[in-house]
């Protein structure tokens, strides 16, 4: 301890010099804390609206024969229908509890068009059991009227696609699809609800009652997909999900039990993605702040040379030398960690309450979103700290060495 205090006094004795290589490596800390706020926040948009809109935890789906994962946001949906669906889903919920499934929530997923008095536009179709998904209209909450109650002939609609319809609540749409036995189909519904843009993949959705849904597509038990949210861990999600497979196999010949990481192949590898560019930026930034380090280390070995001769010739260590110059490299380190710490941290704070607004398509696709909020995590924020202040004692090592290698006496004569 006697020796910290010798450190952190040694550094005041160059202020300029440690504060340009503190303040260096403390923009470092704070550039990682914000780094890692963004791919955190990017992280947990992605994974939330995934798995409360699209595949929940596990998702029960039917692959076309050629289906070719595109890397696409709607990989989550399949356009096949489930062998004996409706008895699937019956016979999932027989067997929830046992295998610690909290919610199925079926759905059928078709694609078509929105007609609204002149004005048309493709349309991602979507029934749904609505009184199951209150997680979803809690990622998509209405910014006019109400969600989906159940009636039949009521359509959920997003904003964008309601301003290029031009509809409001209480405005009729037609819907217009092509069945699987080539017929064309059509619903009138009347906007019950608008809401709020989410993620981009969802502008042209229109969400409706399963059972419209099934007179649209002429299906009476259709089932595309079977969105199953589960308790506890993904390690639970993987065990429910081995268990389930069984079941599905047996019932729904073709059909098979996905994860959110397979289903939502597109969310995973943007995280992915973002974590790359991450460790990338951080092993850019440790380059930067170790020369520094390095350099400022040793102009304190150069400008102390007489001070390391007259304590080697009172008696100190070679170790001992080496252990002053590490803990000076280590008080550097955590002083440079604190201040980043405190200008990262207030920086994502203020974001995650303010959001950053995506203003292109390309940004609104990369975060999920038309604003990202960052978000402060507790293990970002110590890996962020510990890393910098291990990097400053470990760049200090070659020049404490060097250090402690000067003689007395030609420390002595040196100076």
């Amino acid at each position: 301890m006697r020796l910290l205090g010798i450190a952190f006094r040694n550094l005041l004795r160059a202020r300029r010099r440690n504060g340009l290589a503190g303040g260096t490596m403390a923009l470092g800390t704070a550039a990682l804390i914000l780094g890692s706020g963004l791919s955190d926040g990017i992280a947990r948009q992605l994974t939330d609206n995934l798995v409360a809109v699209q595949t929940g935890e596990l998702m029960v789906v039917r692959r076309e024969a050629d289906f070719v994962p595109q890397n696409s946001p709607f990989d989550a949906y399949s356009n096949e229908q489930l062998t004996n669906g409706a008895a699937v889903v019956r016979e999932i919920e027989a067997g929830a509890g046992g295998l610690g499934i909290l919610k199925v929530a079926p759905y059928l997923h078709a694609r078509g068009t929105a007609i609204a008095s002149n004005r048309s536009t493709p349309a991602v179709i979507l029934g749904i059991v609505p009184e199951r998904e209150p997680e979803l209209f809690k990622a998509l909450p209405p910014r006019h009227g109400v969600v989906l109650s159940g009636q039949p002939e009521e359509v959920y609609v997003g904003e964008p696609v309601a301003r290029i319809l031009r509809l409001s609540v209480g405005d009729s749409v037609s819907l217009l699809i092509q069945t699987s036995e080539g017929a064309m189909n059509s619903l009138d519904a009347v906007v019950c609800g608008i809401f709020r843009k989410g993620a981009p993949w969802y502008d042209n959705t229109f969400f409706i009652p399963l059972e419209a849904a099934r007179r649209l597509a002429d299906a009476p038990e259709g089932v595309t997909n079977i969105k199953l949210r589960v308790e506890g861990s993904g390690r639970v999600a993987l065990s429910t999900r081995e268990k389930l497979q069984e079941t599905v196999t047996r019932s729904s010949p073709g059909s098979s039990v996905e994860s959110a990481e397979q289903a939502g192949r597109f969310s995973f590898s943007i995280i992915q993605a973002n974590e790359a560019s991450l460790t990338i930026l951080s092993l850019f930034l440790f380059a930067a702040a170790s020369v520094g380090i390095v350099n400022a280390m040793l102009m304190s070995v150069h400008e102390r040379t007489r001070e390391i001769g007259t304590i080697r010739a009172m008696g100190m260590r070679r170790g001992g030398v080496v252990r002053l110059f590490i803990l000076e490299g280590l008080a550097l380190g955590l002083a440079a960690a604190v201040l980043g710490v405190l200008s990262g941290g207030a920086m994502v704070l203020y974001w995650a309450n303010t959001g950053i607004p995506m203003n292109t398509v390309t940004l609104a696709w990369l975060a999920g979103g038309d604003y990202l909020y960052p978000r402060l995590e507790l293990s970002s924020v110590l890996r962020a700290a510990l890393a910098i202040v291990a990097l400053s004692t470990l760049a200090s090592v070659y020049p404490a060495y060097s250090a402690s290698r000067l003689e007395p006496r030609e420390a002595l004569h040196r100076a």
